[in-house]
């Protein structure tokens, strides 16, 4: 068993080829024959040797990592099934192209601002932001003006900033829910959406109002929307606002499963029962609609293709692309929170 740790010197002498040779290899594989990229991947594997980053860096002006950038705290990525989902998709995906990712969340403004200093720093080639929950303006216009490479998984406010972004068909989704509770019977629906803010939270909720006003004649369906910011509590309550300022509230659509979660609580406290006395969609397809008592129907997000599509731009515009826009569509899920 060898002492030392494998060098390129080791790596070149093993495949018979150069040094020269073999850091083209681990450069991007350019001008080097089928036959040395063969022995050279050989010699690695038998050697046991691993590049180093730094003077890879160096050489091809990469970091060869990205940033995952939640702007949100920690303890999110464990209580909203939504991050953890996604986070596992866009690891899926770097993983498949060898490249590695480092998570950075936010707690508060300072940590914002460390976060924002590191990246503009060049420890990374690109970053994935996702950030539903607060204002997110301030850290994208610093990536922006530091040309880091960013797509961002929701409709940025500003579309002339150069950035790439996926998002799902919230208005859409949302259409989709409350047109079901309609023909489940539905008659006066009320909503809880997300916090104020983010581009979802905006789409959802026009989708409500534009629905629910072709069969409610109630022309104030707008003070029927609660908000809360994606956790179970605050879907409780976001439903206890609602049946108290509405009690004939039948149906409600909820921006994530997990405030439905929260808001079926809710309404069992009060000893009304889902779906007989009030019907609920919830949105997202996560892992809290399966969990939940009942089982949610809901508007399913296909996470996967998410952080497929997020990594794959994010790629492109490292490789020098334009930064484009994906829409990818929603699915109603059918399940027993609904008649």
């Amino acid at each position: 068993m060898n002492q030392h740790k494998a060098t390129i010197h080791d790596v070149a002498r093993i495949a018979g080829v150069s040094r020269a040779t073999v850091s083209r290899y681990l450069n991007g594989r350019k001008w080097v024959s089928q036959d040395a990229a063969a022995n050279i991947k050989a010699a690695i594997e038998q050697t046991g040797y691993v590049a180093n980053s730094h003077a890879r860096a160096l050489v091809t002006g990469r970091a060869g990592s990205v940033a995952f950038l939640l702007g949100e705290p920690q303890k999110l990525l464990f209580e909203d099934p939504n991050f953890a989902a996604l986070l596992r998709a866009v690891a899926d995906e770097l993983g498949k192209r060898g490249v590695s990712f480092i998570l950075m969340t936010t707690d508060d403004q300072s940590e914002a601002k460390r976060n924002l200093a590191y990246l503009q720093a060049g420890h990374v080639d690109g970053v994935i932001q996702v950030a539903w929950h607060k204002d997110s303006s301030e850290m994208l216009n610093g990536l922006v003006q530091a040309g880091i490479p960013t797509v961002i998984a929701e409709q940025p406010s500003d579309e002339t900033l150069p950035v790439g972004y996926v998002h799902v068909e919230d208005y859409g989704g949302a259409r989709k829910a409350c047109e079901y509770l309609h023909e489940c019977g539905a008659k006066h629906i009320a909503m809880i959406a997300g916090p104020a803010g983010p581009s979802g939270t905006r789409d959802r909720m026009h989708g409500f109002l534009d629905t629910v006003a072709t069969f409610d004649d109630d022309s104030n369906a707008a003070s029927r929307i609660a908000h809360g910011d994606y956790s179970a509590s605050s879907g409780e309550v976001a439903m206890a606002q609602l049946l108290d300022a509405d009690p004939d509230i039948d149906g409600v659509f909820v921006s994530s499963d997990t405030m439905a979660v929260g808001a079926i609580k809710e309404l069992r406290t009060r000893g009304l029962s889902v779906p007989d006395d009030i019907q609920i969609i919830g949105f997202d397809d996560s892992s809290a609609a399966m969990l939940a008592d009942p089982p949610l129907t809901t508007i399913r997000q296909p996470f996967q293709a998410i952080g497929k599509h997020l990594v794959d731009q994010l790629m492109r515009i490292i490789n020098g692309e334009q930064p484009v826009g994906v829409t990818l569509p929603t699915e109603l899920v059918v399940r027993d929170s609904t008649r």
